[in-house]
């Protein structure tokens, strides 16, 4: 099925702004009982969407050269990205992981690989020789577009083992390079799976380091910022020293900020790509279940402690809630894959609740393509296990990444420094070409100006000096290299912008 984020949505399931919750829950109080085991296997048709957003159509006079204050003086903070950092999902990615034996509907990888290019990872047969080319040949006769494949033998353990989210590297980019960081996968039985990352550090040619905690992909979000997310298991399988857990992702990863909650599902997989998916910087959407479920409290726990966390923007995350029938209906809509602006959404068993979920994710994404990936007896998506399980994104080496912090929004006082600044990177070590700010003063028509580098640093700046008291102010930024790699933040621009009043 394929939908358009530019569809409004009809009913109210989602949260366009934090929800607001005057206490902010315990962490680990309400912990309900937690028994990993091993997963069971399960595996669509596809559907597919696009959008493109047009700027406000009535005009507003620019703000004039001469009124655009030169960068701030010595009491400027620098922004410093970090040196260690863990992309986000949503942020460009190289390749996609999935699994040969196919362990998805054929119809499924065909689909991903329209837009984006795949690393089949082949499991040898039993007798040691590769399956590559009964790969290559399975590719051919299902119609895919042979180019965007790339194979790698990899031993499994058994053609059960598909669950490339859980037993993948974490990848971190250290300084301008790309690395891998492995942890002991926590699945005892599957010592194949728990080999991938090193040769894929091997394969890749990529610098290779391990962290001493049993960690699973399936239990980690991350914003791109220094922030990520996980449910306690991370801290239950590792002797319930959640200082050494919180002190290994700093060191590792760059995790300055690990947002450790409890599990609301209250499953056995314990993982928080089952009932939460961050989608932006400052976008999480987490699962809503009828009052009358037993598991309705802890899943309205967490979303008011993830409302009440703030974002790196400077304001608390926004909430969007996906509605789930609860019991045994299948509703995996969290178990989602972002790809380059591609989102791979597995649908359930109710076609009123696909239909709600696919509004939401339409409503926090603007512009992005949502592709509904049906459920069917080959993909046999589970509450525990659907598309994000079976398959890892691989960052790009070559994108630009726009830092903003504290950025101007809500109410700001008139008589305050309308300061913009943000820091900019390009991993592919090119120089910079234009970093833009774009801003519409009272739904005026976006104008467009170079911001300024601040002395020796890759931060730039731009200091509004023309507003008055009841501007309403829309802005996003653009930066380039020479190699015409781009970035925007927000990455949905005129879409969904920065805002702020002038009081």
């Amino acid at each position: 099925m394929e939908v358009s984020s530019e569809q409004t949505a009809s009913s109210s399931v989602f949260s366009s702004t934090p929800i607001v919750s005057s206490n902010q829950p315990s962490i680990s109080s309400a912990q309900p009982s937690i028994n990993p085991s091993s997963n069971t296997a399960q595996s669509s048709s596809v559907t597919s969407a696009s959008s493109s957003q047009t700027p406000a159509s009535s005009s507003v006079a620019p703000i004039p050269s001469s009124s655009i204050t030169p960068p701030p003086e010595d009491d400027y903070t620098v922004i410093e990205t970090l040196n260690k950092r863990m992309p986000a999902e949503f942020e460009p990615c190289e390749q996609v992981m999935m699994c040969y034996p196919e362990m998805i509907d054929a119809s499924v990888y065909k689909e991903i690989a329209k837009d984006n290019k795949i690393l089949l990872l082949c499991n040898p047969s039993y007798n040691g020789s590769s399956r590559i080319s009964d790969a290559q040949s399975w590719v051919s006769s299902n119609g895919m577009n042979q180019a965007n494949f790339t194979y790698f033998d990899m031993n499994l353990d058994n053609d059960n083992a598909y669950w490339a989210r859980d037993f993948s590297p974490f990848f971190v980019y250290n300084n301008l390079d790309l690395g891998i960081v492995d942890f002991t996968y926590n699945r005892s039985d599957r010592t194949e799976q728990n080999a991938v990352p090193k040769n894929l550090s091997t394969y890749f040619n990529m610098p290779y380091s391990k962290m001493s905690l049993t960690h699973t992909g399936g239990n980690l979000m991350q914003n791109g910022r220094g922030t990520a997310f996980s449910d306690d298991l991370v801290v239950l399988e590792n002797s319930n020293d959640a200082s050494k857990v919180r002190s290994e992702m700093l060191t590792y990863t760059g995790t300055d900020n690990y947002v450790i909650t409890i599990d609301p599902q209250g499953e056995y997989i314990a993982h928080i790509d089952c009932w939460a998916k961050i989608v932006a910087p400052d976008k999480i959407i987490v699962a809503k279940l009828p009052t009358s479920n037993s598991r309705y409290q802890y899943y309205e726990q967490v979303a008011n402690e993830l409302a009440n966390t703030k974002c790196s923007y400077g304001y608390n995350y926004k909430i969007y809630r996906v509605e789930e029938p609860g019991g045994s209906t299948i509703a995996p809509y969290t178990n989602s894959l972002i790809a380059n602006k591609h989102v791979y959404l597995p649908l359930g068993d109710n076609a009123t609740y696909n239909q709600k979920a696919i509004q939401v994710y339409q409503e926090a994404l603007p512009g992005y393509t949502i592709h509904g990936i049906e459920n069917s007896s080959d993909n046999d998506f589970k509450n525990t296990d659907a598309l994000h399980c079976r398959t890892h994104e691989i960052p790009s080496i070559k994108n630009v990444f726009i830092d903003s912090r504290e950025v101007l929004h809500g109410d700001v006082s008139s008589s305050s420094k309308l300061l913009v600044k943000c820091n900019v990177v390009s991993y592919e070590k090119a120089n910079l070409k234009n970093v833009k700010l774009h801003y519409s003063i009272n739904n005026g028509n976006y104008q467009v100006i170079d911001m300024l580098k601040y002395k020796e640093t890759t931060n730039y700046t731009f200091t509004f000096s023309a507003l008055k008291s009841g501007d309403n102010v829309k802005y996003y930024i653009e930066a380039s290299d020479v190699n015409d790699n781009e970035a925007f933040d927000p990455v949905f621009k005129e879409a969904d912008p920065h805002v702020f009043n002038v009081i």
